[in-house]
Formats: C-alpha cells, sequence, structure tokens
C-alpha cells in the first residue's frame, strides 16, 4: 500500500501499518497521545505522516519510549523530542519539522509532564 502509512487490515481490528519501509503496531493511547512500536529490526526512525491530523505519536523501541512525535493538519511530521540520545548536550531535546541536523531545544515543562506520564501508565523506561 502506500508510503504514507497504510493500515494493514483495520477491518479485522489489526491496527499494525506501514511507514517507510517499517511496521509499526498501534499498542495503546495514553493522554491523547497513540503509543506505537516497530515490530521489525532494531534501528527506528518516528514515522513521516500520520493517520489522524493533529496527531501525537509515542514510538517505543525495545520496551523503552524513544520518541514523541508531533503532527500538523496535513499529517506531516512538525516537532519531535527524541529521549534516548543527547543532541548539543540535550537529553531530551526538540527538533523542528524533520530537520534533525539544526539546532536543538529542550522540551517544554507540559512536554516533560507528557513524557513523565506517558512513561508512568505505559510501564516504559
Amino acid at each position: 500500500m502506500g508510503g504514507r502509512g497504510s493500515f494493514i487490515d483495520v477491518n479485522a481490528g489489526n491496527f499494525t501499518f506501514r511507514d517507510g519501509g517499517q511496521t509499526f503496531l498501534t499498542k495503546q493511547e495514553i493522554a491523547g497521545v497513540k503509543i506505537i512500536e516497530k515490530i521489525n529490526g532494531d534501528s527506528v526512525s518516528a514515522p513521516m505522516y500520520s493517520h489522524t491530523v493533529n496527531n501525537i505519536y509515542g514510538i517505543i523501541q525495545n520496551g523503552k519510549l524513544k520518541y514523541l512525535t508531533f503532527y500538523d493538519e496535513n499529517h506531516q511530521q512538525i516537532r519531535s523530542i527524541d529521549l534516548q540520545h543527547p543532541h548539543e548536550g540535550l537529553i531530551p531535546h526538540v527538533h523542528i519539522s524533520l530537520n534533525h541536523r539544526g539546532p536543538a531545544d529542550a522540551p517544554t515543562n507540559e512536554e516533560i509532564d507528557l513524557i513523565a506520564r506517558i512513561k508512568k501508565e505505559g510501564h516504559y523506561k
């Protein structure tokens, strides 16, 4: 199917979807954030597009929250919080749009609270 994150068989209750050659399983929703996990391979990147406008995905890798990604009204990624490696000395750090080479910012207090809630309620590291 298409590269914009097509569901495999939503009619059968299968909310697994593919995006950019990766396959994700939709696990749960916490505080309005859809928690997804890559189910094949080791390396994971956040989907470029979401199924829903103004959506937020929490991406899990090996039982750990790796990214929070935010999408706009056109389903495109506009903001990403990386939680597992430093950028300009910041962990976690925020990237605007898909450019991960530019400067990074610290997450807002609201984002830090959201991260803590997702980790606690989802039992993620």
